[in-house]
């Protein structure tokens, strides 16, 4: 089962609780509608015993006043921060004292003597403040100083004079005990002032010390904050210097790695010592190295001297021939510097790496250890100076806030020093009037009593005679579980009340002379009957095919059904009765039809239904009245009437028949009645209300209409005519029979029994207990011997 089911049966299980709680509370009413007697009744008798009470009641006057209270000051420390009072936290307090003893005995000092015998004459002193604190009642508003107060006495002026003296003693008790409480608070506040004061100098002292501490502190308060901001921009520019060292080392370190692994690699270096040496060092490297600005000047020299050679062979030519001695001087020493000019780059480089090697690489090395020394100290140096600042100014930090701390609790005494100082120059002032009282309602002299009030005496009697009658009307309802009215048995069942028809005597005879519309069709017993047809027959709905059925057995559901029968035939309708009571057949027996012939052959036969009808029909001696019989006991007779050959027979009858009359068992025995009754027309439910329990009727009316019949109304049985308020039942036992449902006999047709088994069934004795299937009924009530009847 899902959560969502379980939510779901749970709403509808309290849906259903609270239909039903609604169901009963409805019927409840009903029943106080019809027991409406009682309630009247009892809402006169409390009217009469509360007006009874009112007038005899001793009356009660009611004198109220008015005192606002207000505080100026308590005197003790832990209010030196307040000057007011407190109204939510002070007025239970006052509200309280009122009552106190002593402010009682006070108030009965101070009272006139001819208005204290009013209420305490006669009662020992002992017991009067306890009597004043029971008339006493003192209440306040909520948030506010003003305290109502009310005393209540025989007298209406005897109450405003206690409540006049309860005002005064309440104000001498507070002045009294305030003036007390006033030196007490002075002395207090003296010893509270000392010892601030010796606090405020304790603190001043260390304030002092700690400013000594501190020599770069000039002054204290917040211009201390500028030492602070003076050490705090120098951390500031020591730790840039430091990130800025550290930095310049680590690139040292880099490059010095770096040359070492090109050393190694045989890389050329000169880009090294270009990155790594300024101009003054590159030029002593070049120096050391041999290579300057001379290798410059030589090979401009060479090159000038090439000019001249060239210019002087020109001119030689001009003068010699060219095969002289001169122009091939000139020509070969042309040649050589020419050569040497070409050669030099060559020569330059390879002296250049050579030196390289040899003498830069050492030198670069050199250079860079000493430039990572040099880093290194300075790296340290800096660090130092900025971890001295540092200390310096968390020092320095830690002192200012030990200064602000103490500035804030000195700061703090002075207010405090000021404040009870303060308070003590008010309790000074004001010590006799410490605690302001003051009337603000005088006491009155009530006109009208308080106690009895005739409104609320005529409503408490109108609640305590509904209450009583409603509880009367309750315990008879569950004490006498009868229908006493047709209105009572028409608006509970909610439906009509058909006809009612009197307790009558036995007729002497068998079959149709026992039955009292055929023997006696012009008596005053038949005027029921016929009234019951006419009833039906005006019905708004359709009413030729009839089930009558009724509560319990014993009912007289049969001796209804037979003479509605009758009554039918004798107006010139058709009439066809069915006996389906298969289990106790009442009408089979009282007509002597008891043999092989009958509904139950008629359901079971093989053959046609016209065939089978034929054989299972009966004539009666009345005129258009024709009877089909129980037949023989079946094992199943449940399902034979909810079988389609009985629907079948049904629809085959009212082409026939004006007007079909089944005869069904008790609704609360069997489920014959339900199964009979969803096929026809409409149910007809007999009642005696002088033996049926009105619960038992209920339930029988709600378990038809919740199977799906139409419960087309009651036929109210076996009244007493000579009673002449409501029904007026009798105990005899008129047209009823006993019902012994079970299934402790056989079926007649296994025991091979067939024809007529027997008389009528004896009417169940008061008490017995008598079952069908799942159905258990207790038959209740007695009966007169002189008044017996027919099986009904």
């Amino acid at each position: 089962m899902t959560d969502q089911d379980r939510i779901l049966a749970g709403s509808q299980d309290g849906t259903n609780a609270a239909a039903t709680t609604l169901h009963l509370l409805f019927r409840f009413l009903r029943t106080v509608r019809f027991r409406k007697g009682i309630l009247v009744a009892s809402l006169v008798m409390s009217t009469i015993l509360g007006m009874t009470y009112y007038i005899t009641a001793e009356r009660i006057y009611e004198s109220t006043a008015s005192l606002y209270v207000v505080r100026k000051g308590s005197g003790v420390t832990s209010d030196a921060t307040s000057n007011s009072a407190n109204p939510v936290t002070e007025m239970p307090t006052y509200i309280a004292l009122m009552s106190e003893e002593e402010v009682i005995a006070r108030a009965l000092r101070i009272m006139p003597e001819k208005y204290r015998r009013v209420d305490l004459a006669g009662y020992p002193q002992s017991a009067w403040v306890r009597m004043v604190r029971d008339n006493l009642q003192a209440s306040s508003a909520y948030n506010t100083n003003v305290m109502d107060i009310s005393y209540r006495s025989r007298d209406p002026r005897a109450a405003a004079a206690m409540l006049t003296a309860m005002l005064a003693g309440y104000e001498q008790f507070l002045n009294e005990t305030n003036r007390g409480l006033s030196e007490q608070g002075l002395k207090t506040l003296a010893t509270r002032l000392e010892a601030i004061e010796q606090e405020v100098k304790e603190l001043q002292s260390r304030r002092l010390h700690l400013k000594a501490s501190a020599p770069e502190l000039v002054d204290t308060g917040e211009r201390n904050q500028n030492s602070l901001n003076t050490i705090s921009k120098n951390i500031e520019m020591l730790t840039q210097e430091y990130t800025n060292s550290r930095r310049r080392t680590e690139e040292a370190r880099t490059t010095s790695q770096e040359l070492q692994r090109a050393i190694a690699s045989g890389e050329d270096i000169l880009q090294f010592a270009m990155e790594t040496l300024d101009s003054a060092g590159r030029q002593l490297v070049e120096q050391s190295m041999g290579l300057g600005t001379q290798d410059s000047y030589h090979v401009q020299r060479i090159m000038q001297e090439i000019l001249d050679r060239q210019s002087a062979l020109t001119e030689a030519r001009q003068k010699y021939g060219a095969k002289h001695a001169r122009i091939r001087a000139l020509e070969t020493e042309l040649a050589v510097k020419e050569k040497y000019l070409r050669e030099f780059p060559e020569l330059q480089r390879t002296r250049t790496d050579t030196m390289t090697r040899e003498v830069l690489a050492p030198r670069l090395v050199q250079y860079l250890s000493q430039q990572i020394l040099k880093l290194d100290l300075n790296e340290k140096a800096v660090g130092e100076r900025l971890a001295a600042e540092q200390a310096k100014a968390q020092k320095l930090s830690q002192t200012l806030t030990e200064l602000g701390d103490l500035d804030r609790q000195i700061e703090h005494l002075y207010e405090q020093q000021k404040s009870l100082q303060s308070q003590s120059d008010g309790i000074g002032l004001n010590k006799d009037t410490f605690l302001s009282t003051k009337v603000s309602s005088r006491p009155t002299v009530p006109i009208r009593p308080v106690s009895p009030r005739l409104p609320i005496a005529v409503l408490l009697s109108l609640l305590i005679g509904t209450g009583t009658g409603l509880a009367v009307i309750w315990v008879l309802d569950i004490m006498d579980d009868r229908f006493r009215t047709p209105e009572e048995l028409k608006l509970h069942l909610e439906t009509q009340v058909l006809s009612m028809i009197p307790r009558m005597t036995e007729l002497p005879g068998e079959g149709f002379e026992a039955v009292m519309c055929h023997v006696r069709p012009h008596s005053r017993e038949v005027e029921p009957f016929r009234a019951l047809r006419t009833s039906i027959e005006f019905s708004p709905q359709d009413t030729n095919r009839l089930v009558i059925t009724s509560t319990e057995p014993g009912d007289g559901k049969t001796t209804v059904s037979m003479n509605l029968s009758v009554a039918y035939a004798q107006s010139g309708r058709r009439t066809l009765v069915i006996d389906a009571d298969m289990r106790r057949p009442g009408l089979s027996t009282l007509l002597g039809l008891r043999d092989d012939v009958g509904l139950s052959r008629l359901l079971r036969s093989p053959d046609d239904l016209d065939t089978a009808i034929a054989a299972n029909l009966r004539t009666t001696v009345v005129q258009g009245l024709d009877v089909i019989s129980c037949g023989p006991r079946p094992v199943n007779p449940a399902e034979l009437l909810s079988s389609e050959r009985f629907a079948a027979l049904l629809s085959w009858a009212e082409t026939r028949y004006d007007q079909i009359i089944v005869d069904a068992p008790p609704v609360l025995a069997v489920s014959d009645p339900a199964i009979a009754g969803r096929l026809v027309d409409a149910v007809v439910l007999v009642v005696r209300p002088d033996k049926d329990r009105r619960r038992m009727v209920i339930r029988a009316a709600e378990t038809l209409r919740t199977l799906g019949c139409t419960l087309l109304g009651v036929v109210v049985n076996h009244l007493n005519v000579d009673d002449a308020g409501g029904y007026g039942y009798g105990y005899g036992y008129g047209y009823g029979y006993g019902y012994g449902y079970g299934h402790d006999q056989e079926p007649e047709e296994q025991s091979g029994s067939g024809g007529h088994s027997g008389s009528p069934e004896q009417p169940v004795a008061a008490g017995h207990s008598v079952s069908a299937g799942l159905y258990s009924i207790s038959v209740g009530g007695s009966r007169s011997s002189g008044d017996s009847s027919r099986a009904a």
